[in-house]
C-alpha cells in the first residue's frame, strides 16, 4: 500500500528534510551517541581485563580467543533479530532493552567464579549489545537532513571512540589499585553502571516519525512530527518554512522480513556492505581486543600498556570526525577507500617494527583510518535500504561483518601468532584491509547529498 499525500506539506520526508538544524537536532545526535559511548566501554572491557584474568585463571591461548570474542559472538547473535525488531517495535523501545540488558550482565560478569560463567555471562551481555548495534545510525539516518547526515554520523561515532579511549585509562587507574584478583572485577562491574543511561533514553528521546510512518501509517506519523515542528519553532523563534519538494513515500504497514535483504533490489546493498564492513572491523577488532596484550608482550608493563593503547584507540576520535565531513563533502565512496586503503598501510608496518614511537604511530594509522572509517561507512550502507527496512538491513551487514571480522578472525589470532608471527598476522589484516575498498570501487555508488528516500531505491547490484 502507497502512502498518498494531496500536498507537499503533508509529506513527512520533506517535513523532515526542511529542519533546520537545532537543539533538537543535538538531542537526537548526542543521545543515540551516548547508546554507543555507554555500550563501547563494555566492549573495550574485555581488552582492558584480558591479560590479567589470563594471568589469574590461567588460560591456554585458545581458551584467551574464546573470551576475548565471547561478546562479538553474542552481538553477532544478538544482531540477528535485532533489525527485525527495531523495525516492527520501534527504535526507541529496543535501545531501552538492549542498554538494559547488556550492562545487567556486565555487572553480573564481575562476580564469575569461573572461566566458564565469565565466558557465557559476556557472551550474554553481547546479545544486548547486538541489539543496540544498529540503531544509532538508523535514529540519526531518519532525523538528520541528508546534507549534514554523516558529519553528525561522526560525532555520532566518535561518542563510540571516546568509549574505547576511556576504557583503557579507567583501567589502567582502576587495575593498579587493587590486587589482580579483585581489580579486573571492579573495572567490569564500573562498566555496568550505565544501566541508568536507559531512563534517560525512555525520558528523551522521541520515535522517528518515518519510522511511525512505516510502520503505522501517515496519521500517526503526522501526530509524533507535529511535536517535534513545534518544538522546534518555540527554539527558533520563528514558524518553518514549507517544504519545498515533496520526496517518495514508501509502503507503509508492512512487516519487515529478515530474507527480503537477501532479495533482488537489495541484494547488492547487503553483499557490498558486509565485504566492507569485514575489512574494517576485523582491523578495528584486533586492535581493540589484543592491543595491550601485544604490548604486554613486548615488555611493557599492563599500566602502561593500557595507556598506549589509549592512546591509538584515541586516534579515532578526531579520524571519526574527519571522516564524516569528508564523507558529506567529497562522498562516501572516496573517503572509505582512502582511509581503508591508508590503514591497510599501516597494519602491514604495524608488525614490523619494535620501536615503542612506531608501534604508536602504526596503531594510530590504524586507529586514526581504520576505526575511522566507520561514519561514512555505517551511514553509506543505512542509506541504502528503505525505512521499513533500514535497521533489519543494516543489522543484517553488522552480523556478518562482526561474525567475520569480530569473532572468526580474532578467536584465530592468538594461535596464528604462534604459528606465522605477529608479521604474519598483520599482513593478512592489509590484505582483508584492502578487499572491501576494492569492491567498493568497483560496484559501489556514491550516495552523498541523497535522501534516504532516493538512496534507497536502488540495488548497488542489481542496477
Amino acid at each position: 500500500m502507497m502512502t498518498q499525500y494531496s500536498d507537499v506539506a503533508l509529506n513527512i520526508p520533506a517535513r523532515m528534510e526542511r529542519l533546520p538544524i537545532s537543539r533538537f537536532t543535538w538531542l537526537v545526535v548526542l543521545l543515540a551517541g551516548a547508546a554507543w559511548f555507554v555500550e563501547s566501554l563494555d566492549i573495550g572491557a574485555i581488552g582492558v581485563v584480558l591479560e590479567s584474568v589470563r594471568r589469574i585463571m590461567h588460560l591456554t591461548p585458545a581458551q584467551v580467543g574464546l573470551l576475548a570474542i565471547s561478546s562479538t559472538a553474542g552481538i553477532v547473535v544478538g544482531l540477528i533479530p535485532a533489525g527485525y525488531l527495531a523495525d516492527t517495535y520501534g527504535r526507541k523501545q529496543l535501545l531501552i532493552w538492549g542498554v538494559v540488558e547488556y550492562s545487567a550482565f556486565t555487572m553480573l560478569a564481575a562476580f564469575s567464579p569461573n572461566f566458564a560463567v565469565l565466558l557465557i555471562l559476556r557472551f550474554l551481555s553481547g546479545l544486548g549489545m547486538g541489539a543496540v548495534f544498529p540503531l544509532p545510525y538508523a535514529i540519526v539516518c531518519e532525523f538528520v537532513p541528508k546534507l549534514t547526515r554523516t558529519k553528525f554520523s561522526g560525532i555520532l561515532d566518535g561518542c563510540l571512540s571516546v568509549g574505547y579511549f576511556l576504557a583503557p585509562l579507567i583501567g589502567a587507574a582502576i587495575i593498579p589499585l587493587f590486587a589482580p584478583a579483585l581489580s579486573w572485577r571492579i573495572f567490569l562491574f564500573i562498566c555496568g553502571i550505565p544501566l541508568l543511561y536507559a531512563v534517560v533514553v525512555y525520558k528523551w528521546l522521541p520515535e522517528s516519525p518515518r519510522w511511525i510512518e512505516a510502520r503505522h501509517g501517515w496519521e500517526q506519523a503526522d501526530t509524533a512530527m507535529k511535536v517535534i515542528e513545534a518544538r522546534v519553532e518555540i527554539e527558533k523563534g520563528v514558524a518553518l518554512p514549507p517544504p519545498r519538494e515533496r520526496m517518495g513515500a514508501e509502503e507503509v504497514k508492512g512487516r519487515p522480513s529478515a530474507a527480503e535483504v537477501w532479495k533482488p533490489g537489495h541484494l547488492g546493498n547487503t553483499v557490498i556492505g558486509s565485504i566492507a564492513m569485514v575489512s574494517a572491523l576485523l582491523m578495528f577488532y584486533v586492535v581493540m581486543i589484543y592491543m595491550p596484550s601485544l604490548l604486554v608482550k613486548q615488555g611493557y608493563s599492563i599500566a602502561h600498556s593500557l595507556l598506549y593503547t589509549a592512546i591509538i584507540t584515541g586516534s579515532a576520535i578526531p579520524g571519526k570526525l574527519l571522516n564524516g565531513w569528508l564523507s558529506d563533502a567529497w562522498g562516501r565512496k572516496p573517503t572509505y577507500i582512502l582511509f581503508m586503503v591508508i590503514a591497510s598501510v599501516g597494519a602491514l608496518l604495524f608488525g614490523t617494527v619494535h620501536s615503542l614511537d612506531l608501534v604508536i604511530a602504526y596503531g594510530c594509522l590504524m586507529g586514526f583510518f581504520g576505526t575511522g572509517t566507520f561514519p561514512g561507512l555505517k551511514m553509506y550502507y543505512a542509506e541504502q535500504f528503505p525505512t521499513r527496512l533500514r535497521a533489519t538491513g543494516s543489522s543484517t551487514v553488522e552480523t556478518i561483518g562482526r561474525l567475520l571480522g569480530g569473532v572468526v578472525g580474532p578467536y584465530f589470532v592468538p594461535v596464528l601468532i604462534l604459528a606465522v608471527g605477529l608479521v604474519g598476522v598483520f599482513r593478512v589484516i592489509a590484505l582483508i584491509g584492502v578487499i572491501g575498498p576494492l569492491v567498493v570501487l568497483i560496484w559501489g555508488r556514491e550516495t552523498a547529498g541523497w535522501t534516504i528516500e532516493q538512496a534507497s531505491g536502488m540495488d548497488l547490484i542489481s542496477e
